[in-house]
């Protein structure tokens, strides 16, 4: 084998490095380039927000007595909490009494403020249910059943409020949407026939809407043909 004389060594060392200093040279501007005309921290794909990127949705309801503050849970009952938002929304609470009254309940959602006569608001849906949502201490917001039965829908438009724990059997009886974070005091100290005055959402509630914007004008169709006799009674 030929062995380079000491002499063309170090000429074709220079010459390598010049190459390979060009090479680069030539990368280091065209990657800059590229850098350049691509946008910073592109994200092609946008998903849909999670409940805990929009913030928690709250309802403040004033009422004769006080106000207490409830707090939705869209994470582990969706249907129902636009339900509620869209109700909310409407001014249908205004005025209601919480009719029904018990040492473990408040309520409310009838616009007869009866328990002999209920009310059909024109749509219904079934309930959802969480393992993370049980009746073990007072203070959970539930719907009721338009029968006591597992298999029945929901009655939308009747929600209660526990004073105390109830027994585990109404845990996945009755569907918890919310819980009350403020005032709980309120509710417990609560007369019967104590009217809602109004409700109070804070927090960004359209984003809980949007998948549920077919439903809801369904619903708003039924309600505005349902015969409430808050139309009709002068």
């Amino acid at each position: 084998m030929h062995d380079p004389s000491p002499r063309s060594r170090p000429r074709r060392s220079r010459l390598r490095l010049g190459v390979l200093l060009t090479i680069l040279g030539v990368a280091a501007t065209a990657c800059s380039r590229e850098d350049a005309s691509a946008p910073p921290d592109a994200d092609p794909v946008a998903s849909e927000p999670t409940a805990a990127e929009i913030g928690p949705v709250q309802a403040t309801i004033n009422t004769g007595s006080g106000s207490f503050r409830i707090e939705l849970r869209p994470d582990a009952a969706p249907v129902a909490c636009a339900n509620f938002i869209n109700l909310v929304q409407r001014g249908f609470y205004d005025g209601l009494e919480f009719y029904r009254h018990s040492r473990v309940i408040r309520q409310v959602g009838n616009p007869w403020n009866d328990e002999e006569t209920r009310w059909n608001c024109g749509y219904q849906f079934m309930p959802e249910f969480s393992p993370d949502l049980r009746f073990d201490r007072g203070g959970m917001v539930a719907l009721t059943r338009i029968v006591d039965d597992p298999t029945s829908p929901v009655r939308p438009n009747e929600f209660f409020v526990t004073t105390k724990p109830q027994s585990e059997r109404y845990t996945f009886t009755y569907p918890i949407f919310a819980v009350v974070v403020e005032g709980q005091e309120v509710v417990n100290a609560m007369p019967k026939g104590d009217r809602i005055e109004s409700i109070e959402l804070t927090g960004d509630p359209a984003p809980l809407l949007a998948p549920y914007a077919d439903a809801i004008e369904v619903w708003n169709q039924a309600l505005d043909r349902a015969a409430d006799p808050r139309r009709t009674t002068p």
